[in-house]
């Protein structure tokens, strides 16, 4: 990973976020990492903060980087394989964090090359991230390797068959506009039950951080840390027995239902 050449084909939010992260871990990776994008004065930020190369002309010297990172918008997709098709060999790896592009897709433009798909999503820009990595056709486990790297410095990864991509669009992916939700929710109710704003925002932002803290280092069950907080008779119970009777878990099963089944419906 440490001597692969990095280009990458747009230098939107995501894709700074990975190269912040590689940089953070290792300095010296600014000088194996090339941006690409229309907007000059995003690559001249990108150059300026994270000391990198940029370029809005990159056809000629493609052949040279190792990792080829697509990480333009969907609708760009097609303009960006276009460009790229014929070009790429099979020694290079190309990584695409383009939402709902599948390998297949990318392969009928590039040919017999090894591509990987990712799901990353935005607590990735906090060194947070979680991603999803599959496997193309014609993709090795060393590519899968290099791919990895790439994002562990900014979350936590996993590999999964392609097939579950839909339903990872769903929990990871959407997942933490759940969790934003859920807190603009609770922070409107302490605001209706006497709470100034500034309050409202402090105690619910820490509680669900530290709750978030606890459940992934204290390897237990949600349920068995709910019911640590929840004594019999007690404040927390009642409002568990409202989210019961509302029926929370069912609301929360339909919402990532639909989130999967539009996933399926914009997967190219």
């Amino acid at each position: 990973m440490k001597n692969d050449k990095i280009l990458f084909l747009g230098a939107g939010n995501i894709a700074e976020a990975i190269i912040s992260g590689l940089i953070s871990s290792n300095s010296s990776l600014k000088h194996k990492i090339t941006a690409v994008d229309i907007k000059k004065n995003r690559l001249n930020y990108l150059s300026k903060r994270y000391g990198i190369s940029v370029t809005s002309d990159y056809q000629e010297k493609i052949n040279s980087f190792d990792i080829v990172l697509i990480a333009v918008k969907p609708q760009q997709i097609s303009e960006a394989l276009n460009e790229l098709s014929g070009k790429i060999t099979k020694k290079q790896t190309v990584v695409s964090v383009a939402a709902g592009i599948s390998t297949a897709y990318i392969e009928k433009y590039l040919g017999k090359v090894p591509v990987i798909r990712t799901m990353p999503n935005t607590p990735l820009l906090v060194g947070e991230g979680m991603v999803v990595l599959c496997a193309g056709k014609y993709t090795s486990k060393k590519n899968m390797e290099a791919a990895a790297a790439l994002f562990n410095c900014s979350g936590k990864t996993v590999v999964l068959p392609e097939k579950h991509f839909d339903s990872v669009t769903a929990i990871s992916g959407s997942g933490p506009a759940f969790l934003f939700y859920f807190a603009e929710s609770m922070m409107k109710a302490a605001e209706k039950i006497g709470l100034d704003n500034w309050t409202a925002k402090t105690l619910v932002t820490q509680t669900l951080s530290g709750a978030s803290k606890m459940l992934r280092s204290s390897g237990e069950a949600p349920e068995l840390l709910r019911q640590r907080v929840t004594s019999p008779g007690g404040t927390t119970e009642q409002a568990i027995k409202c989210f019961e009777n509302k029926k929370l878990k069912d609301i929360v099963l339909e919402a990532v239902k639909r989130a999967k089944n539009r996933s399926k419906e914009l997967t190219k």
